[in-house]
């Protein structure tokens, strides 16, 4: 094996290997409270909703031929691009969905359900549609990293979130691509399987229409007695509690014992 292709070999790995180094860094820095665009890279760019669509997406582009693997990673970043600037427009298609707003606009569930469609589809229809899937993942990836922005208007937010799902789809890609276990076929299958359940049964979830429980009524204010002559005063209060007889001082009003 030549040294170039010994090191793309290492590649993945390589990156796997980086990527581990700094989440650990970022929890440790983390640990005592930091700054509040590190505590977002630990549960935005790298989130689980974020990077397990990204992770079955890198698995199906390793079994593309190599200008097959390069063109849909330049369309997932003309996808990113094209998320983070029209973010506006797929809002305003996902507006009708119920509680859409309360889980990203489902940008995790679709992202998972096309992941999952892109392994369990013959290899060859895969290849196909794959430039076209990787557009529509870097598309849903960077509109859920500018709804979740924490700062609004800080320009490391978009390169940050960029970077991380690039390096979730190359380690992933490059590492199956280098090695490409015998068992990958059937395995990708099983976890493309996996990726179209989890989607299908958390966007189910999301849009769901939810059980309200009722309200139970107010408890009624007790019922005042009317205005009115008391019966028990005077003479008779007298004959039905009569007054007990007042107990003789043992000393003289007014006296010391």
């Amino acid at each position: 094996m030549h040294p170039p292709e010994r090191a793309l070999r290492w590649a993945g790995p390589s990156l796997l290997a980086l990527g581990a180094a700094g989440a650990a860094l970022l929890l440790l820095e983390n640990r005592d409270g930091g700054e509040i665009l590190t505590r977002w890279a630990l549960v935005g760019p790298l989130g689980f909703e974020r990077l397990l669509p990204l992770a079955g997406l890198g698995l199906a582009l390793s079994f593309l031929a190599r200008p097959s693997f390069l063109v849909s990673l330049a369309l997932f970043a003309a996808g990113a691009l094209a998320g983070w600037e029209g973010q506006a427009v797929f809002l305003a298609l996902m507006a009708p969905v119920p509680h859409a707003a309360e889980h990203l606009f489902l940008t995790g569930p679709i992202a998972a359900v096309g992941a999952g469609l892109l392994l369990l589809l013959p290899r060859r229809l895969g290849a196909a549609v794959a430039p076209g899937f990787s557009a529509l993942a870097g598309f849903l990836h960077m509109v859920a990293m500018r709804l979740t922005d924490p700062t609004l208007h800080d320009p490391r937010v978009a390169p940050i979130g960029f970077c991380a799902a690039l390096w979730a789809l190359l380690a992933v890609s490059l590492t199956a691509r280098a090695f490409h276990p015998r068992w990958l076929q059937i395995g990708s299958r099983i976890i493309g399987s996996w990726l179209l359940a989890i989607g299908l049964l958390y966007g189910a979830a999301s849009i769901a229409p939810r059980r309200v429980l009722p309200v139970a009524p107010p408890t009624p204010p007790p019922i005042a007695a009317p205005p009115g002559p008391n019966p028990l005063a005077g003479p008779a209060a007298d004959e039905l509690f009569p007054r007990a007889p007042a107990r003789a001082m043992p000393f003289g009003e007014g006296a010391s014992p």
